[in-house]
């Protein structure tokens, strides 16, 4: 079976989109966060048993719950292991996100080839902070781009689908989209449009998080960059990077569908790859992986020796090898 069956069904028409079927499943909306994360639990269990049908929307719904229950994070977040409460209002958590901004949003040819075409939304502002970040021109900079609410977002979004130009998925991306979650759950509520819902992420997010994104996103397509503390801690900053986000993936697989990216560094085959391969082959043996040779120096790369050159072919083609030998699904 194709790793993605589901969502190619999604794009076929046979299947319905999360986000959609979560919609449909009727709720209360209880004053204190308590009974309303009781309420999302069991209205979670009623929408897994709809996922194969078509039903209309209504209101409240579980989409309007999960809305609710993510709002609070835009003034006291924690949605990811930074936990920045307060501090989010000021721009000063560790991603400097406020209000999300979009960097860009546009139709996207260069994904992998069952994503494309792919409706991007492209976010500012990062949680990580990693030395070779290839977009460090918007994931460090969480001012740039412009406010568009949630009401003109979702408009823009359903508008674009219908346009003919044979739209597959809407791409949440950034930077990082966690900082914008509560936002892209309030899109969400108001969209109309039968298409699949992808969450590019470096998923280095609270497990409350991922509560809030299951039965809405349809593919995870992930970053998995280090396959050590050490690495990770050195090259992004972060100190519990391998817990937390092989956490998300074996949870992400768990919801829906999942992706995997792994953009190999230089001098890194023995200390990250091939111990992600490893640990990929025992936890997630039928996810698509994308193993990616695209790496050049940017952003603060050249602070560390081993990331001021290109990858070396011969450092790709052992990494090839091993996913094979290990019955990996590289795509």
């Amino acid at each position: 079976m194709h790793p993605l069956s589901r969502y190619l069904r999604i794009v076929d028409g046979t299947a319905s989109p999360q986000y959609l079927v979560a919609r449909s499943v009727e709720v209360e909306l209880p004053s204190s966060q308590g009974k309303q994360w009781e309420e999302h639990d069991e209205a979670m269990e009623r929408a897994r048993s709809l996922i194969n049908e078509t039903n209309s929307p209504v209101s409240p719904s579980l989409m309007d719950l999960k809305a609710s229950l993510a709002r609070p994070h835009m003034n006291s977040c924690s949605l990811c292991p930074w936990r920045c409460g307060a501090a989010r209002s000021s721009g000063q958590g560790r991603c400097g996100v406020t209000r999300p901004r979009l960097a860009s949003s546009f139709l996207h040819m260069g994904e992998e080839a069952p994503l494309v075409p792919s409706y991007t939304i492209f976010f500012a502002g990062c949680n990580l902070d990693c030395a070779f970040c290839q977009n460090y021109g918007f994931s460090n900079m969480p001012a740039r781009g412009t406010e568009w609410s949630e009401e003109e977002l979702s408009r823009h979004l359903d508008e674009a689908v219908r346009s003919g130009r044979g739209i597959k998925n809407i791409n949440w991306v950034g930077g990082d989209p966690v900082p914008a979650l509560p936002y892209v759950l309030e899109v969400l509520c108001m969209m109309d449009a039968n298409i699949a819902q992808i969450w590019n992420s470096n998923m280095y997010l609270e497990e409350e998080s991922m509560r809030l994104l299951d039965g809405v996103i349809d593919v995870y397509l992930t970053d998995l960059k280090f396959g050590n503390d050490d690495c990770a801690r050195r090259l992004c900053g972060a100190l519990d990077y391998s817990s937390v986000v092989r956490q998300n993936h074996m949870i992400a697989a768990s919801q829906g569908e999942v992706l995997v990216r792994h953009l190999q560094l230089p001098d890194h085959l023995e200390c990250c790859t091939l111990p992600l391969l490893n640990w990929m082959a025992e936890n997630l043996p039928g996810v698509a992986l994308n193993l990616m040779d695209q790496y050049r120096p940017a952003y603060r790369a050249n602070e560390h020796p081993e990331l001021r050159r290109g990858l070396i072919r011969e450092e790709h083609l052992a990494a090839l090898e091993y996913a094979r030998d290990n019955g990996l699904f590289l795509i």
